[in-house]
């Protein structure tokens, strides 16, 4: 087997889980342990969602009634709050109206941390690699083709142009491993085995006689 093929079968899927987790378990440590502020209709979307109930959301000013009838019980509710990141991810869903959107982005987060640790090591890397693709293609259906709907690929700002392109890369490389697998370098080979030879290289085919044999 040439190095070429070995790079293909075992090295390349180890460098790209590495990357995958490199970018995946930072960006969902953040969304869940991370704080920050929120205010305006993103804040009284949050305390719509959750009530003000969660332990983990946590109000800079009294709550009050959802949907308020007054401009000052308005002003009330948009007023800034701490809250875990993930819940600019649940008003994101929210304004698309999207199901569930909080269990949704507590999914999404820990899909982020847990299945980009375990990629690492290659468990179950075609079960978490579905779901970092699907995450990144929500992710760019939602915040970068609605821009390119309006401007166009060529008219990008350099900002929107690096996220799309962040999100199109990781979306091909999480794709890669549900295709092809997590390569040798994973605990998923070392339990399950790899993939069967192709016949045709297992078998030679019939010998043909040489000539000096005729």
């Amino acid at each position: 087997m040439g190095f070429s093929r070995v790079a293909a079968l075992h090295l390349l899927p180890f460098l790209i889980r590495i990357t995958l987790c490199a970018v995946f378990v930072p960006a969902g440590w953040s969304k869940i342990m991370n704080q920050v502020e929120f205010s305006g209709p993103a804040a009284a979307t949050i305390r719509s969602l959750t009530g003000m109930s969660a332990a983990d959301a946590k109000p800079v000013v009294l709550r009050q009634e959802l949907s308020p009838p007054s401009d000052a019980a308005r002003a009330e509710s948009e007023a800034p709050l701490e809250a875990r990141r993930l819940y600019g991810v649940a008003v994101l869903l929210h304004d698309h109206e999207l199901p569930y959107p909080v269990a949704q982005a507590w999914l999404a987060a820990i899909t982020e941390l847990v299945g980009g640790g375990l990629l690492l090591i290659g468990f179950f890397s075609r079960i978490w690699a579905v779901g970092l693709s699907v995450a990144m293609g929500f992710a760019f259906a939602l915040t970068t083709l609605p821009v390119l709907k309006v401007v166009g690929p060529l008219d990008l700002d350099v900002p929107t142009f690096t996220k799309a392109a962040a999100q199109i890369a990781l979306f091909t490389l999480s794709l890669g491993i549900v295709l092809t697998g997590p390569g040798g370098l994973s605990i998923d080979h070392a339990v399950f085995g790899g993939a069967a030879r192709p016949a045709a290289e297992d078998d030679p085919g019939p010998h043909e006689p040489e000539d000096d044999e005729v």
